[in-house]
């Protein structure tokens, strides 16, 4: 298992200035402002996804 992997993403300046700025305000380094929304991403995709399912349940539930 690697320990620590480095990945590139491309970003013009006004994003740069964008998320500096962002983490800097919420006292977080550029890696992990970048590792948390990307976390919070997934997590809402996987949320979204189990409510769907849920609903889906439900109203079958109820024929």
């Amino acid at each position: 298992m690697r320990k620590n992997l480095t990945k590139a993403i491309r970003l013009n300046n006004e994003e740069l200035s964008l998320f500096e700025s962002y983490a800097n305000a919420k006292g977080l380094t550029f890696s992990e402002l970048c590792k948390s929304a990307i976390i919070e991403k997934i997590e809402d995709k996987i949320n979204l996804k189990l409510a769907e399912e849920a609903y889906e349940e439900y109203l079958n539930d109820r024929r």
